[in-house]
């Protein structure tokens, strides 16, 4: 049976990453991992068709020629259909431009936060968000520092490249 696709075709996904701001990822990926709420999820080509609730967390992009790009994501939606996937998220940073000292006063800002909400349940519901998206902004800056280490010693940046951007 032929799906009218080409071999090459089969094996990419089309990704957008869209914010309320506008798309921060567009292009063609290997492989999509995302923070759903039930776990990690993994996308590859020819995935049946998904919509997933995101949490905060790490979003990751393979690309086709085998570089990551990963981003601090908040909550949100995945949606996988035909071989594309749409990650609609509130916020989505780039871990190249993490600022790690300034996530790291807001992870502190938000541990004080969190240990002065007391009872009250919303604060404490906030602070816990800010918490979890700070620690998120840490993790992905440090995987941006692994990239950044890895292109500087593994290949030369070609064409103004910049380490995840592309």
């Amino acid at each position: 049976m032929s799906t009218g696709l080409g071999t090459e075709d089969r094996k990419r996904l089309g990704v957008r990453v869209l914010t309320p701001e506008g798309p921060v990822y567009e292009g063609d990926a290997a492989m999509v991992i995302a923070p759903s709420v039930e776990g990690e999820v993994g996308i590859l080509p020819r995935h049946a068709p998904l919509i997933a609730d995101l949490r905060i967390g790490e979003t990751r992009i393979r690309t086709l020629a085998d570089e990551v790009h990963a981003f601090a994501t908040t909550e949100g939606y995945l949606s996988v259909e035909d071989d594309q996937v749409l990650v609609l998220v509130e916020h989505a940073e780039p871990a190249d431009s993490v600022d790690r000292a300034r996530a790291a006063e807001a992870l502190r800002q938000a541990e004080e936060a969190l240990a002065a909400a007391g009872d009250d349940d919303q604060a404490r519901e906030a602070a816990e968000r800010a918490v979890r998206r700070a620690q998120s902004l840490l993790r992905v800056a440090d995987m941006g520092a692994g990239e950044r280490r890895e292109s500087r010693e593994g290949r030369p940046l070609e064409n103004g490249d910049t380490p995840g951007l592309g």
